[in-house]
């Protein structure tokens, strides 16, 4: 088995090279794989930060760009959402979903994906169908205080009573 210290692994995030043990030098077949992915980390930054701007198209190529790059499980899921966020921004329900959903598909577990599908669906009219999506946002993250502003919203458009637009969460 080949030990590799901090200062090797600190080294090649320095450098910005994508870093791995292969299998075929470790005695088990089983060995996990360590990558340091650095480019794609920049393009989900790069897309967060056009978001935050307000320029939804300029973000959406920026991760597309990031998918068609070796990225993570987690930076996949997290580039689908913010592909939904910038869908969001232009209100385009449809492929807003669709981006949504495919980050929910490959990471389940995030409570902001939950949030930004609860989104659409409260800017639609489906309360009902947001409600359950900020109630499982709510699940993931129980302090939030986004989720529960928007818990919030959900309750009173379900009692007719005008309110402002959902808070969004940065598209991380």
């Amino acid at each position: 088995m080949r030990l590799f210290n901090r200062s090797m692994v600190a080294l090649a995030c320095v450098l910005g090279a994508a870093f791995s043990v292969s299998a075929d030098r470790m005695s088990s077949d089983a060995m996990p794989k360590l990558e340091i992915i650095l480019r794609a980390s920049e393009n989900l930054r790069r897309g967060n930060e056009l978001v935050i701007r307000g320029d939804a198209l300029a973000a959406r190529e920026v991760y597309a760009r990031a998918l068609r790059g070796t990225l993570t499980m987690l930076q996949r899921a997290r580039a689908h959402n913010g592909l939904c966020v910038t869908y969001i921004m232009e209100e385009e329900w449809t492929d807003a979903l669709k981006q949504c959903n495919t980050a929910i598909s490959i990471a389940p577990n995030n409570w902001r994906f939950y949030n930004n599908r609860g989104n659409i669906f409260l800017e639609t009219g489906e309360i009902a169908r947001a409600q359950k999506e900020y109630a499982r946002g709510l699940k993931l993250a129980p302090s939030s205080v986004v989720i529960r502003r928007n818990i919030e919203l959900a309750e009173g458009r379900a009692q007719d009573i005008k309110s402002d637009r959902p808070q969004t969460t940065r598209p991380i």
